[in-house]
């Protein structure tokens, strides 16, 4: 054989592995996924008396969450093994706001976790609701995306088929499939990316199940560069701006909030998504990993916590919200054991912010 057809040969073994790739990433990315949405609604709505916990971004790491988790007083131990995992929370509501997969090596045992911490939470009255975040969504509209390489590589590893999982089957497809977007709890409004687009809450879950009846979840309501799992909060935002500057440095970042939640009948919207340095007009901005309010309205709770996370010195921290309305106080209780008050409705402080260090 010369070296010419040898070159031709392998040429034409490449093209088709590619194309067989291609072939594979489009059936999978056209797999339609089904969800019952009475039973599984875009948007769960809670009104409870209880102590609200939230913990954003856990990323593939059950070791830290577990002790974030501890640390808020939720499970006795740092067990992650979910045969160990205990709630003690009581009849407490955990609002866990997405990304549970990528960025490290361990994203099933997150979701075991999660999902144990869950069943022994109901037994005793307690709530743990966990929303979908952009990688869960990306990884369901397209389970052989490069984004969602890890996961998928993970799945496989434990001989688990990226693609069933994508198509809702088995117990790991099931409870990914029917993770809500997004969670109303008494005047608190919980999801990942934060951005409803000035939206009532009926509008919003409207929007999501027509876009997923045509597209599933790789609908725009989902994976726009500005939805309510995707918006950024940096120069990748509308304009190089963050998405509550609405694209124009001209945009009153406090009245947008503001008119936002009032629309979802809220009056705070809790985000995870991002742990970088957020700018607003003012300057009083937020520094990377931290845990932070501003204006009494918009809380960001990813911390960059998980240990995959690229330079992250966060171990994690839980936002705390207990009290009636009008008398209620949020506190950032770290992994660490440390805690700090954030904001109260009395004192209303218009910036705070905590970074839950080794």
């Amino acid at each position: 054989m010369t070296l010419n057809m040898f070159a031709k040969i392998a040429g034409l073994t490449l093209a088709l592995a590619v194309f067989s790739e291609v072939a594979h990433a489009a059936e999978s990315s056209a797999v339609k996924a089904s969800r019952d949405w009475l039973k599984h609604p875009a948007v769960v709505e809670l009104d409870t008396t209880e102590t609200v916990f939230a913990v954003g971004d856990p990323h593939g790491d059950p070791v830290r969450l577990a002790g974030v988790l501890a640390a808020a007083m939720l499970t006795e131990s740092t067990a992650t093994a979910p045969g160990q995992v205990k709630w003690t929370g009581g009849k407490s509501v955990l609002v866990v706001t997405g990304d549970m997969i990528d960025k490290w090596t361990d994203s099933l045992g997150v979701i075991a976790l999660l999902r144990a911490l869950q069943t022994d939470a109901a037994r005793q009255g307690g709530q743990v609701i966990v929303t979908m975040g952009n990688h869960e969504a990306e990884f369901l509209a397209n389970p052989l995306g490069k984004k969602t390489r890890e996961f998928a590589n993970e799945l496989r590893a434990a001989k688990i088929d990226p693609v069933e999982v994508a198509s809702c089957q088995g117990d790991v497809g099931q409870f990914l499939c029917a993770l809500p977007i997004a969670v109303r709890v008494n005047d608190w409004f919980f999801s990942h990316g934060g951005n409803t687009n000035n939206r009532t809450i009926a509008e919003l879950s409207t929007a999501i199940e027509n876009g997923f009846a045509k597209d599933g979840f790789a609908t725009k309501e989902l994976s726009d560069e500005n939805s309510i799992l995707e918006a950024r909060l940096n120069k990748k935002g509308p304009n190089g701006m963050p998405w509550f500057m609405d694209g124009s440095k001209d945009t009153d970042a406090k009245a947008l909030l503001k008119k936002y939640a009032s629309k979802l009948k809220v009056n705070h919207i809790v985000q995870g998504h991002q742990y970088g340095r957020v700018k607003f007009p003012d300057n009083k901005n937020r520094e990377e990993e931290t845990l932070f309010q501003r204006y009494g309205i918009l809380f960001l709770i990813d911390s960059g916590m998980g240990e995959g996370i690229e330079d992250s010195t966060s171990t994690g921290g839980a936002l705390r919200i207990a009290g009636p309305a009008g008398k209620q106080q949020a506190l950032v209780i770290c992994a660490n054991g440390y805690w700090r008050e954030m904001w109260d409705s009395k004192e209303q402080p218009d910036h705070q912010e905590q970074h839950c260090g080794k």
